[in-house]
């Protein structure tokens, strides 16, 4: 699906100087807590009145469908009271809320409040730390893309290096989803 809106939500946050977006819309009976990061091109979600999220990575403005949540998907159906899965119409409502939606930058406990909802079963150790000088792994790739998304998955693949998370957040989580190359060249990777 393309996020025909995303440049509308692009042009606010540069209009607001926001870097990561905080904003809240409405699906069905559900409030669903978003996150985005527009150099991560990334969306966390937390479908707080399910106590449950997913994540979202664009390519460009186009995301795959696809949720690899299935608990994520039985709570999006419970908020829309329908009785199949459809992710498609989540991101359809989505896509047609981004030009209206009242954003603000996230702070590191709304960032932690809803990525502790959004993150699927990669143990606890889910908060970016630091960079390390080492080939991205099959493991670590396809936690990269979950976490941080495609754009940083390309950097650390043409730099050769791979992301080390925590179990905790830190500065530094919230200043990657800012600007990630900026946080590289400043602290570089560890051997």
């Amino acid at each position: 699906m393309n996020f025909t809106n995303i440049p509308a939500l692009e042009s606010k946050m540069d209009r607001q100087n926001v870097l990561v977006a905080f904003f809240t819309i409405q699906y069905g009976e559900c409030n669903i807590e978003c996150v985005y990061s527009k150099i991560m091109r990334k969306f966390l979600f937390a479908i707080v009145d399910r106590n449950i999220g997913f994540t979202c990575s664009l390519n460009g403005i186009y995301a795959n469908t696809y949720i690899n949540h299935r608990e994520a998907l039985t709570a999006l159906t419970q908020c829309r009271n329908h009785g199949r899965w459809d992710p498609t119409h989540f991101y359809e409502v989505l896509n047609n809320n981004l030009p209206n939606v009242n954003i603000s930058e996230v702070t590191t406990t709304e960032y932690r409040a809803v990525s502790d909802l959004a993150v699927s079963n990669f143990e606890d150790r889910i908060y970016f730390n630091h960079w390390r000088k080492r080939k991205i792994s099959d493991r670590q790739t396809d936690k990269t893309i979950e976490l941080l998304g495609y754009e940083v998955l390309k950097f650390c693949q043409n730099t050769g290096i791979t992301p080390v998370y925590f179990p905790y957040p830190t500065d530094r989580t919230i200043a990657i989803m800012k600007d990630f190359k900026l946080d590289y060249k400043n602290h570089n990777a560890i051997d």
